[in-house]
């Protein structure tokens, strides 16, 4: 329901911005709506015609798709519709706002007009435009389905056309103005030609962006502030915002000051350097992530993931699913439910897990030991291998896929010989920030394990 309500409230902002905006030209005897109401019946004229249907199916399309609740795609494309939606709102206030009493729906060529390149306008030369393109496309992750999907696409094709049209009747009605304004700035986004500092510009805008629209991701999915490390990626979006104000004033031939450049280059080897061993790591934790688990292990330790009283917290939850579609298939392997009583915890992590396996999935309660002391990864482990009591033993370890690298590195340190992954699911879209703040517990371990 939740995801209904907001793209109903998406489009409400956007149509209500479209409307208010004709409204208070209409008082002002100006004609905002100009599609397909040229003398001429042109090649123009007949794109406006098409323009004018498609974009009348396109709101019947998503509200029918609204209704029905069709969501085909997976959780992670409706956040990224959710952002795309609501960045397609700002961009398209911000657009008629800037454009005045110029902003015109369809090509207007018996009218007198500013050409405006001040604002949103430095970046594109469409950014009203490109504020359609993103609702629709937004809209269209919340609520695939075949339909909507090839309605919109269409609509976005159409709307390219329109484009083009009106470029070539701004480039009659302005001449070199207009050329000159065409050269510097990008149709949809952008910053004129595109060069390295400009790419790495562009780069950085949109890891800002992204970075801080996920932060609240995060805490919308992840249990609000008490997600730990939250706060990382409003680190990153500052970090990545401040580069694209920097980068920009280089660009221009603003810089505050000449940075030498034994300095910009001690800042470049270092930066790659953090970033190649930040990738390394991710491939190593997605490598543990999508492993195969072996058959007929003789022990599974599921690993302590918290608990809200007596019930398991989400990543939990997945992996106990996960131990008990293991334990169906493979019938000889023996489970280890390993954690302890927290302090907001009505029960041990253990036995919470011993009793969704036996409760809900029907494993029998001799298959299942439990290791009930532990209060960390490591603990989870080192007394688990008490329990067991054989090193050489082939065991797997049950954990959300993000977790298992560091869980199979603490597990051979702590003494099992024979250990292997059984990955449970990463919940997305919290996941990412899972898998990255996973990277600073690998960091952690290596200096711990290395020292």
């Amino acid at each position: 329901m939740r995801y209904r309500l907001l793209a109903v409230f998406f489009l409400l902002v956007f149509y209500g911005i479209y409307y208010a905006k004709m409204l208070i030209q209409k008082k002002k005897g100006i004609v905002t709506n100009q599609i397909a109401k040229g003398s001429e019946h042109d090649k123009t004229y007949y794109v406006e015609v098409v323009l004018k249907y498609v974009s009348l199916l396109v709101p019947i399309a998503q509200v029918i798709s609204i209704i029905l609740g069709t969501i085909g795609l997976p959780l992670i494309y409706q956040v990224f519709g959710m952002y795309f939606a609501f960045l397609g709102d700002a961009v398209f206030l911000i657009a008629v706002v800037t454009m005045k009493d110029s902003w015109r729906a369809g090509v207007a060529k018996d009218e007198k007009r500013d050409l405006v390149r001040e604002g949103i306008y430095k970046y594109s030369r469409n950014p009203a435009f490109l504020g359609f393109d993103m609702v629709y496309i937004g809209i269209m992750l919340m609520f695939s389905n075949p339909v909507l999907c090839v309605i919109t696409i269409l609509f976005i094709v159409v709307l390219h056309f329109q484009i083009l049209q009106e470029e070539k009747y701004l480039e009659g009605e302005f001449g070199e103005a207009y050329l000159d304004y065409k050269e510097k700035t990008c149709r949809y986004a952008g910053y004129g030609k595109p060069t390295s500092s400009k790419i790495l510009l562009y780069v950085y805008f949109v890891l800002g962006i992204w970075s801080f629209f996920y932060f609240f991701t995060c805490i919308a999915y992840g249990g609000g502030l008490r997600l730990s490390w939250s706060w990382l990626w409003l680190i990153v979006s500052a970090f990545s915002f401040v580069r694209v104000f920097l980068i920009k004033r280089k660009i221009d031939g603003r810089e505050f000051i000449k940075v030498p450049q034994a300095l910009v280059w001690a800042y470049r080897v270092i930066f790659v350097a953090f970033l190649s061993f930040f990738v390394i790591t991710e491939v190593k934790i997605i490598g543990a992530m999508t492993a195969v688990p072996e058959k007929d292990l003789d022990y599974i330790i599921v690993l302590g993931a918290g608990l809200h009283g007596t019930e398991p917290s989400n990543p939990y939850r997945a992996r106990i699913e996960r131990a008990a579609e293991y334990l169906k298939e493979n019938e000889r392997t023996i489970a280890v439910a390993s954690g302890g009583q927290g302090r907001y915890e009505a029960i041990s992590e253990a036995e919470c897990a011993r009793r969704k396996l036996t409760e809900v999935y029907g494993v029998s309660n001799d298959r299942i030991l439990l290791e009930d002391k532990s209060l960390d990864t490591e603990q989870n482990l080192k007394y688990s291998l008490e329990v067991i009591g054989d090193p050489k033993a082939r065991v797997g370890i049950v954990t959300n896929g993000f977790h298992e690298l560091r869980a199979l590195s603490i597990a051979k340190e702590a003494g099992f010989e024979n250990v292997s992954s059984v990955p449970a699911i990463t919940l997305m879209p919290v996941g990412i920030h899972y898998i990255v703040r996973e990277f600073f517990g690998m960091v952690e371990f290596y200096i711990k394990y290395s020292l």
